[in-house]
This record gives structure tokens, C-alpha cells and sequence, in this order.
């Protein structure tokens, strides 16, 4: 184990919690190799002045600034991998989403790295890593034992503890990605602002229990009481009742909260393959039966146009 590169998000100069985790999870790389290890992150936000803790023994560190609008071009895709290949990188690392993911499928075919999607942990070793995998939508786990030369896409739900934090100083350098012709942008639909869904501790999803999309403001106002982003079923988005950027599920986002609240949700199997990844599931519904009910932490059978109103006057 050599060379490591990983994705990591920089907002307002500070790491976000995810971000956090994949340094710590250097940090235990670190602990286990006989040798120094050298650290490149990727980030495609503007770097400001920053202090990322990790162990001061791994060597030569080098944020590079991936200058990129969201949709990458072969070309842009070609610059950045004949950077891997130069840098000839043992793992790389990155949570779960669809600008990494392209990214790390291309890396692992170039660098003929196995890829090794979804994991929800991982507990190292000298010569080996123990990890454990989602598979089947969330339905399920496998367990795998693997070298250390591999691409690690990592569920949103992963997390990993810092074994000791100290500050290490980082050369930033900026990769100039080449201007892209292969796409054009005709029309910008602005999604409404509050809490960025995948990273939120805190979600408020509803589904067609609503019965109409100008009944979402009680929703809206709850999730604006928790701090909490604001998601929905597949087919609230289907009839376009909501974003499909709020889309919730086998086909839509993947989400880890805290704490998520299902309102007029009944619980399809591919609903819940997309928050079952949540620590506590609060299900409101009118329907005793809601399948829902099975996998919820706490349920309140109940009319959501009552319950919620009750609850946000109790915050």
C-alpha cells in the first residue's frame, strides 16, 4: 500500500462529515502499513484555507482541485485518469454518487483495481481488510475479505472513527480539466434550498397520503423546525407533485439519516431499499396495515393532516 487518492467535499473551509470519515479512515490505513503512504484528496468545490486532521507520518499530501460544473466530458474524464495512472494509486476512496461513481468505474477498469461498491464498514488488517457490503438494494450484507489494492465506493451510511487527530499541512494544486464540448446546458430548474438531502442528518419524506402537492407546505414547515431536508416516494416525482432531485428509493437517492420521518408513506419495498440505511424511522399513517409499520422504529397511526400540525405546534 503506497499511494491512496480520495474524493472528499470542502464547504466554507471546513470537511463535511463524510469527508471527515475518509480521513479518519486514512488515518487507519496508516496504522496498519509498514510503509509511508502518500495521500492525494480530489475535491470539486473551491478550496479555501483549511486544516484536515489525519496522521502526521503519511507523506506528501496534495489536495487537487477538480475545477468541474457536475457533467464530465471524456475529455475532462481522460485528464483526470491519466493523473491516477501517472500517480499509480493502490486505493482509491469515495462515498457513493454518480459523478465519483463514473469516475471510479473508469479508474478501476484503467487501473485494473477490482471495484468493490456499497460498503457500510470496514475493519483493517497488515495484509488484509475485512469489509462488509450492502447488497440486494439494502436488503441484505456480505461480508468480503480483500488486499488493499482496490477502489472502495463507500455507502452513505459508513462511517469511521478517528483513531487520534493531529494537523497536517497540504500543498494545494488545481488540475485544469479541459473545456467541454460534448454537452450544452438549455434550461436550469432551481431546486428549493434547505438541507442538502444526502448529507442531512435529518429527513421529512411524504408520499401520496398528501392527496396534493399544495398540501406539502406542513411538510415543509416540520422539516424547516428540524433542520431536516424534505424528500418524497417515486410516485409523488412520477406526478411531478415534487423534484425528482427529493425521489427517495431504489431508483432515486440512497439516504443515511439520523432520523427520518415517513408521512402518508405506505412502505414499498422500493421506498424503503433507499432509507433503510436511516437510524430511526418514524412512520405517520392513517392505514394500521402500512407495510411501513414493520420497519419503523416508532409508529403513529393517525391522519397526517392532525399529526403533523400537532407535532410542529410541540416543537
Amino acid at each position: 500500500m503506497k499511494n491512496i487518492a480520495a474524493f472528499i467535499d470542502i464547504n466554507a473551509g471546513k470537511l463535511s462529515s463524510r469527508s471527515a470519515s475518509i480521513i479518519h479512515l486514512i488515518q487507519g490505513f496508516q496504522q496498519v502499513s509498514e510503509t509511508p503512504i502518500k495521500v492525494d484528496l480530489y475535491v470539486f468545490s473551491p478550496i479555501d484555507q483549511i486544516e484536515i486532521p489525519t496522521v502526521s507520518s503519511v507523506s506528501l499530501h496534495e489536495i487537487v482541485n477538480l475545477n468541474d460544473s457536475g457533467i464530465l466530458s471524456k475529455n475532462q474524464m481522460d485528464t483526470i485518469i491519466s493523473k491516477f495512472s501517472s500517480e499509480a494509486y493502490d486505493i482509491l476512496l469515495g462515498y457513493k454518487s454518480t459523478l465519483v461513481d463514473s469516475i471510479m468505474a473508469r479508474a478501476s477498469a484503467e487501473l485494473k483495481l477490482p471495484l468493490i461498491p456499497q460498503i457500510v464498514s470496514i475493519n483493517l488488517a497488515p495484509s488484509e481488510m475485512m469489509i462488509k457490503q450492502s447488497i440486494f438494494s439494502g436488503k441484505a450484507l456480505s461480508n468480503l475479505k480483500i488486499g488493499y489494492a482496490s477502489v472502495l465506493q463507500l455507502n452513505p451510511s459508513f462511517a469511521y472513527k478517528p483513531l487520534h487527530e493531529s494537523l497536517m499541512k497540504v500543498e494545494s494544486v488545481k488540475l485544469t480539466l479541459p473545456n467541454s464540448t460534448s454537452f450544452s446546458v438549455s434550461t436550469i430548474n432551481k431546486v428549493p434550498q434547505g438541507a442538502n438531502l444526502g448529507d442531512a442528518n435529518y429527513v421529512v419524506g411524504a408520499g401520496r397520503g398528501l392527496k396534493d402537492p399544495s398540501n406539502w407546505g406542513m411538510i415543509e414547515e416540520l422539516a424547516a423546525k428540524l433542520g431536516a431536508a424534505t424528500a418524497c416516494s417515486k410516485p409523488v416525482s412520477d406526478i411531478n407533485w415534487r423534484p425528482h432531485s427529493e425521489h427517495v428509493g431504489q431508483t432515486g437517492i440512497k439516504i443515511a439519516p439520523k432520523l427520518y420521518i415517513a408521512c402518508g408513506i405506505s412502505g414499498a419495498i422500493q421506498h424503503l431499499a433507499g432509507v433503510n440505511g436511516s437510524k430511526t424511522i418514524v412512520v405517520i399513517n392513517n392505514d394500521p396495515e402500512a407495510p411501513f409499520f414493520k420497519y419503523a422504529d416508532y409508529g403513529i397511526v393517525g391522519d397526517v393532516f392532525d399529526v403533523i400540525p400537532e407535532i410542529v405546534k410541540n416543537l
